[in-house]
């Protein structure tokens, strides 16, 4: 077995394994409702299943882990959730984020509020003193550090793995349609995590404080050399008809030799499991798919 092979199978090994395990639940469960779908990643993460969310069915698309029991109620929209629903819950705590101002004072009639900043412009960090917050909220602020910890070991066996890739600009992008991607820049959860990795990300475009961006194939193809990475998203979880259309065939940026495809349920909006399974499919990508770069 020589490195690179050996360093596939390790990787492997610790994608199969989540972050939190062997994390046991609270003695006590706080009964908390999220209106906010990386907030739930992360008390799921902590090991406390909310006793409602807002929407669950479109965490469940678009989130792979960790996975939210069918038996959390939803409580409604992210942004107009339910008030009926949720006193009928009782709740213990809401957790929001700056963007439910609007309805800070109907909500605070129902249960205390924790209000956690999601719009960060180094949203990696972010979602570290989230957690923190979190932990700290149920009573168990050791549960955030042991959960940071097995994290912040897994990237660096990525960073590691990742080194033989460090010259190697990377484009991130998911499809929209056969004509247009949402690009990822500086300010973006995947941006942060190839930071870790001491990898490169090839785009030099400007984007929304989220860092993120909507872009023709022109744009994307008059950027210059690199691998594009494709990060399906729902509903576009499924590339393959774009990548075989003759128009991304005609293109050498875009040709299969040239893409990495990553698995789907890997958010642009998600916390530190999201962080983590990125950095650790994308590597395994790169080790898998070694060959050449498209000029």
């Amino acid at each position: 077995m020589n490195r690179r092979q050996f360093l596939r199978h390790t990787l492997a090994l610790s994608i199969a394994l989540p972050v939190f395990s062997g994390l046991a639940a609270p003695s006590v469960l706080p009964r908390w409702v999220i209106l906010n779908w990386g907030l739930t990643e992360m008390a799921l993460a902590l090991g406390i299943v909310p006793a409602g969310v807002a929407v669950p069915v479109w965490y469940r698309r678009l989130y792979r882990e960790p996975q939210l029991p069918a038996g959390v109620a939803d409580v409604g929209l992210l942004y107009q959730p339910n008030y009926e629903t949720l006193r009928e819950l009782r709740p213990s705590l809401i957790l929001i984020t700056p963007a439910h101002q609007m309805a800070d004072a109907q909500l605070g009639t129902i249960a205390p509020l924790l209000v956690l900043e999601t719009d960060s412009p180094q949203p990696l960090a972010q979602s570290k003193i989230n957690m923190r917050q979190m932990a700290a909220a149920a009573g168990q602020p050791a549960r955030a550090e042991r959960v940071i910890a097995g994290a912040q070991a897994r990237l660096e066996k990525a960073r590691l793995a990742a080194q033989p890739f460090a010259g190697t600009p990377l484009y991130l992008a998911s499809v929209v349609d056969i004509l247009h991607l949402r690009l990822f820049s500086q300010g973006s959860l995947f941006d942060d995590v190839l930071r870790v990795l001491g990898l490169t990300n090839a785009s030099q475009m400007s984007a929304s404080p989220q860092g993120a961006t909507l872009i023709s194939l022109d744009q994307l193809v008059s950027q210059g050399a690199g691998r594009v990475v494709l990060i399906p998203s729902y509903p576009q979880t499924d590339p393959t008809t774009q990548i075989g259309s003759r128009l991304w065939q005609s293109l050498p940026l875009l040709q299969k030799q040239n893409l990495l495809i990553l698995q789907d349920g890997l958010p642009e909006n998600g916390a530190l499991l999201t962080a983590v399974g990125f950095a650790e499919n994308l590597v395994q990508a790169l080790l898998q798919n070694h060959g050449g770069q498209a000029g």
